[in-house]
């Protein structure tokens, strides 16, 4: 058995620290996969990519590597972690976009109309004059300043990971968990201090993956798509690895919509289309819809269907949240089973679930789904989440006990 643990070692090397991100899988744990099975130049896909772990790693490794996820922000993150950038075109653009901007607190006049500010309910709630005022200026800069497109991402991502924080410039707590909260700042934080300490310190992780990967020149791609429903040719992909969002846990629509609402150009839809989309995610909570065409499929899970029964006598809502999401990954463990060329594995990193202090076993249900779509299920080994390193929801002890163990499941496509 490998030893998959990783307790104390650094998860933040290249440009995995770029941009905080919840549930985020260790970057070794990628690497394990990678080498044991695949090859240099091989293809490699996540289709639930997060922030892009698993395309960094295969960059860094001469994998080609492919990303889909649901999430446009995500894919932002993806995207820029994942493509190699020339410093000095960095330094250029920041100092364009940072020429004269004011120092703290000549920012703007908080009774006057705040101009580039976006409008939603409860704006002025979490973000106040003198940040909102930053921000916005900050923003028109970066948007209307000229330089490369991943040049613009880039200083995109550097502007998001300031509302995207545990120290966080809105006034909120806790803002990478779903489950964030109020809390107002005794004083009103540096917005452009900060930025400008985000993009040194971004600038040096990218210059650390530009010297890892410049002699490579194998490709990585982060897609918008559905892993439900990927744009990929059957039979194209040599390794799958992914870590699938937990049952009904997190909830990306809510912890990031304080960053979309100041992307709504640049992700290409409103924050209003945005949090619509949350229906449609994985492990989303908020339809408990069930599509008729598959639902006979999972009756068939057997160590699904005892879990469905507890739950249904306890809190139906969540036994309906439950089989929609073991639904949506028998979609998506079929769609592995398409794109991977026969002989080759997929590698899976999933975490139980407590519901109302009643377990559900996704590693041995989905083990279950794989074999039933073809794919043959070969290993499961277990390993411990090194809770200092990965951000995890608050779960309140009337819900059960924290997530602490995850498993690592190994397919192969016969």
């Amino acid at each position: 058995m490998p030893r998959l643990n990783f307790e104390g070692q650094n998860t933040s090397y290249a440009t995995h620290g770029l941009h905080a991100y919840a549930a985020k899988c260790p970057p070794q744990l990628v690497r394990y996969a990678l080498k044991y099975y695949s090859k240099p130049t091989n293809t490699v896909l996540d289709p639930m990519m997060g922030s892009g772990t698993t395309l960094v790693e295969a960059k860094l490794l001469n994998r080609k590597s492919v990303g889909y996820d649901i999430d446009p922000l995500a894919r932002l993150i993806a995207d820029v972690k994942s493509t190699p950038i020339c410093d000095d075109q960095i330094r250029v653009a920041y100092e364009r976009v940072t020429k004269h901007l004011p120092k703290m607190g000549e920012s703007g006049n908080g009774s006057n109309r705040i101009f580039g500010r976006p409008e939603f309910v409860n704006s002025e709630y979490w973000f106040s004059d003198d940040v909102a005022q930053s921000l916005a200026l900050l923003a028109d800069r970066i948007r209307n300043t000229k330089m490369p497109a991943a040049i613009r991402r880039f200083l995109w991502v550097a502007f998001t990971s300031l509302i995207l924080a545990k120290t966080s410039v809105a006034n909120a707590r806790d803002i990478v968990h779903s489950r964030h909260h109020f809390w107002e700042h005794s004083s009103a934080p540096d917005v452009f201090g900060k930025f400008s300490k985000r993009v040194l310190s971004m600038r040096k992780q990218m210059l650390n993956f530009w010297s890892q990967v410049s002699k490579h020149d194998t490709e990585a791609k982060a897609i918008l798509g559905d892993a439900r429903n990927l744009r990929q040719t059957a039979e194209s992909v040599d390794l799958v690895f992914t870590s699938p969002p937990y049952v009904t846990a997190l909830d990306y629509t809510r912890s990031h919509f304080l960053a979309v609402a100041w992307l709504e150009n640049e992700l290409g839809l409103s924050l209003e289309q945005y949090k619509t989309r949350a229906a449609a995610y994985i492990g989303t909570e908020r339809q408990p819809s069930v599509r008729r065409e598959t639902k006979e499929t999972v009756d068939e899970v057997k160590s699904l269907k005892s879990v469905l029964a507890s739950l249904r006598a306890e809190t139906p809502t969540q036994a309906l949240l439950t089989e929609r999401y073991f639904i949506d990954m028998y979609s998506v463990m079929r769609e592995i089973k398409r794109i991977l060329r026969p002989g080759k594995h997929a590698v899976l990193v999933v975490c139980p679930s407590h519901i109302r202090k009643i377990e559900v076993p996704s590693h041995e249900i989905l083990m279950e789904i794989g074999n039933s779509v073809g794919l043959n299920a070969k290993k499961c080994y277990s390993r411990v989440i090194d809770a200092r390193k990965r951000l995890l929801p608050f779960v309140k002890p009337s819900f059960g006990n924290r997530m602490s163990t995850e498993y690592v499941l190994i397919f192969r496509k016969d």
